[in-house]
């Protein structure tokens, strides 16, 4: 598996679309993956939200841990909140795990509509909060 991710910014909803082909087994691993991360969301100047298609996401038993610790430090402020989607039980099952075990949200579903549906709802939670 080439390791990269895929990123598509859609400005008018604020939803950066990401879909994960990675192989993570070493902590090297997991830094190259946020790296790429990094340098894409640093390209973006204003707070969003993001869906994951996470069934190329592959993240090995031995390094989960160290993912979730990375993945709650590398968490920006500018990130309003995330779903992840994928087909994948496994892969599913393994990040809601890994983000449990962070004490971070684990909004997880079975397809891309399902998590825009959910973006949605958190955007409309947060404008209720702010009316």
């Amino acid at each position: 598996m080439d390791n990269n991710v895929i990123f598509e910014y859609d400005r008018s909803s604020k939803i950066l679309f990401v879909e994960d082909h990675w192989d993570i087994k070493t902590k090297q691993d997991v830094d190259d993956f946020f790296a790429a991360y990094t340098r894409h969301i640093d390209s973006i100047h204003e707070k969003f939200w993001m869906v994951a298609h996470i069934d190329a996401l592959v993240i090995h038993a031995e390094i989960a841990e160290y993912y979730g610790e990375v993945a709650r430090k590398a968490t920006t402020e500018r990130l309003l909140g995330l779903a992840r989607w994928g087909n994948d039980s496994i892969a599913r099952m393994t990040l809601r795990t890994t983000a449990m075990k962070s004490k971070m949200p684990h909004n997880i579903y079975t397809s891309r509509d399902e998590a825009i549906r959910a973006i949605e709802k958190m955007k409309a939670e947060e404008e209720s909060k702010r009316a």
